[in-house]
């Protein structure tokens, strides 16, 4: 066996020693876009470390590491060897002292075949061109001023170079089946990532501010991706950041790494720093949580209380708007109100007194039976937007059937002009209410409502301004309102028919007058003439003597029988031989009661006058 075989193996089996430079995988990997065979990096811009792969192994003595400044002797830099899988050895030279390491100079170096002597490779390079930096240590996670926000900190491991850097942050929601949380499941957009010392100081907690702006262009919408793709990363140069758009109540992992500027000192991406998860405190709408003022002085919260739990409030106030705090906010607790009868079972309160110099963070700890403690934050707020203002009255009247007019006065005549109100009314029995909003400032509206019915109307106000604002109050009482009938059909009923009426009247008049036989034919056919009784009653009995044995005389009436009685049979006081007839009870016409027969001299003859 040679000796250099012999040497290469001893060397394997040897441990490397602790003060030689180690590279790791992921050094390798974020070097993979050097397409140099010689690979150089620099942690700290003070210290340099060259690496090289080589295919058998072989000791260390075998291969020479020269390097050298303009005008100066080549030096030797130590090497060390690693085993890389598979059947490769890694050879690596780590700068001895920070006095061979200069910025903004070319070094040039060459790999050297000692037993052949002759150089293998050989690179020129600036060591302020080949920065790959330690990832940031200390990294301390925890929730935002607002639900949904992310603040993190960490400390760089060279801070003499930590205005030279960009830092790239890495999270994604914890995944509950892994619990290492390194896979990612979905890709977020985060919104802002802003360092403590470049965020201005804004003047309203809830208005609309560059906090809310991204710094960098969006991504159109989330995206799906499997354990292998990247998660979504930020960019920032601070040693704080603050990201928004998180789901409340979720747990995070996340990850950060460090990179040169690329304006006084450049190179590669570092490795990723170890995973840290963080659990983000629900949101407290979820408890119903509101605060408010009445006085601007004192302020109340109140949340919604769960059954078999038990819950406490906390404050604290900040000057700083949605700058990273400098250090952890100090909670104080929030005094418990005590109430008595069925609002207790319902609501939780507590109250602080407060001015209108500061922000105010309210966060809420519910405690389970089973020992389990969950939190939630509010919304930051000023006191000038949570004045809260008394219910108003309602007044209406009916202008006309179905429209009402309502009138109310504002509670505080001093925000008259800052106040919005909200009308909501339903029918009677129903429960799907239907909300208006007058313009800001108004003290009356009409509504236009069903005639013949009964509604609820009710009414609520809010200060909604430049000056203050604050949430909505209680609805008023119900007013129940019944609406009269319409009479206007009637009215256009009745003004149809006598339109109608004078107009059918005129025109049988020009009738008559123009064409007065169509006027005659068209009278005959609606109004036909009644028949003469005279005739027809001499016409039926004319019909009746043809048809009898016996042909009667009309010229034998008796005048006695003359008369108007109603229909009867002749009375039994009759002379003989007179016949019954039929009495008819009209005095316009012959009245005939009965009629003697004059005796002829002839049996069954009737004698004709």
């Amino acid at each position: 066996m040679p000796s250099w075989a012999l040497l290469a193996v001893i060397s394997y089996l040897l441990p490397v020693p602790q003060y030689l430079a180690q590279v790791t995988s992921q050094d390798v990997s974020s070097l993979a876009s050097d397409s140099e065979s010689l690979n150089c990096f620099s942690r700290t811009f003070e210290d340099l470390t060259c690496f090289w792969d080589e295919e058998e192994g072989a000791p260390s003595e075998m291969y020479q590491l020269l390097y050298a400044y303009p005008g100066e002797q080549p030096r030797t830099c130590p090497l060390s060897s690693q085993h890389v899988m598979p059947f490769r050895t890694r050879y690596v030279c780590q700068f001895p002292a920070q006095a061979e390491v200069r910025l903004f100079s070319q070094l040039h170096l060459w790999v050297k075949n000692v037993f052949l002597n002759q150089n293998l490779t050989q690179r020129v390079l600036s060591v302020d061109a080949v920065g790959l930096p330690t990832p940031p240590s200390l990294i301390k996670a925890m929730g935002g001023s607002q639900p949904g926000e992310l603040q993190i900190s960490w400390e760089a491991p060279a801070p003499e170079i930590n205005e030279f850097l960009r830092h790239e942050l890495r999270y994604g929601p914890k995944d509950p089946r892994n619990s290492s949380g390194a896979t990612v499941t979905q890709l977020l957009s985060a919104e802002t990532c802003c360092p403590a010392q470049r965020r201005p100081n804004l003047a309203a907690a809830l208005d609309p501010s560059p906090c809310s702006q991204p710094m960098m262009p969006q991504q159109t919408g989330p995206e799906q991706t499997s354990p292998t793709r990247e998660a979504p990363s930020l960019t920032t140069k601070g040693g704080s950041c603050l990201i928004s758009g998180l789901q409340p109540g979720n747990s995070y992992w996340l990850q950060l790494r460090s990179q040169p500027d690329g304006v006084s000192l450049r190179g590669s991406w570092g490795s990723w720093s170890l995973p840290v998860t963080v659990d983000l405190p629900g949101d407290a709408g979820e408890i119903g949580l509101q605060c408010f003022t009445l006085d601007l002085t004192n302020v109340t919260c109140q949340w919604q209380q769960q059954d078999h739990a038990s819950s406490q409030g906390f404050f604290y106030h900040s000057r700083a708007r949605c700058c990273p705090r400098d250090r952890d906010p100090v909670w104080e607790k929030c005094e418990e109100e005590k109430n008595s009868g069925s609002q207790s079972s319902q609501f939780s309160r507590c109250h602080f007194k407060s001015q209108n110099n500061s922000a105010i963070h309210i966060l809420v700890e519910v405690t389970t039976a089973q020992g389990a403690v969950h939190s939630y934050l509010g919304s930051p707020f000023w006191i000038h937007q949570a004045v809260l203002i008394p219910t108003p009255n309602l007044h209406w009247r009916e202008v006309s059937s179905g429209q009402l007019e309502l009138e109310w006065q504002h509670p505080s005549a001093w925000a008259a002009q800052e106040t919005c109100y909200q009308l909501r009314y339903t029918a009677e029995g129903h429960q799907d209410w239907k909300v208006l909003e007058p313009p800001l400032g108004a003290q009356g509206e009409t509504l236009e409502l069903r005639p013949r019915s009964r509604y609820r109307v009710q009414l609520r106000a809010r200060l909604h301004g430049p000056t203050f604002q604050g949430p909505w109050s209680s609805w008023s009482d119900p007013v129940r309102v019944e609406t009269a009938s319409e009479t206007v059909w009637i009215f256009l009923v009745t003004a149809l028919l006598l339109v109608l009426s004078v107009s059918a009247l005129l025109g049988l008049l020009l009738l008559r007058w123009q064409f007065p036989e169509h006027y005659r034919s068209l009278r005959h056919a609606l109004w036909p003439s009644l028949p003469d009784l005279h005739r027809v009653l001499g016409q039926y009995l004319r019909d009746t003597a043809a048809l009898s044995p016996a042909q009667l005389d009309y010229r034998g009436l008796q005048p006695s029988c003359l008369g108007t009685m109603p229909l009867s049979v002749c009375p039994p006081m009759a002379e003989p031989g007179s016949y019954c007839a039929t009495h008819i009870a009209n005095h316009s016409y012959l009245p005939l009661s009965c009629w003697q027969v004059p005796r002829s001299q002839y049996p069954g003859q009737i004698q004709t006058l």
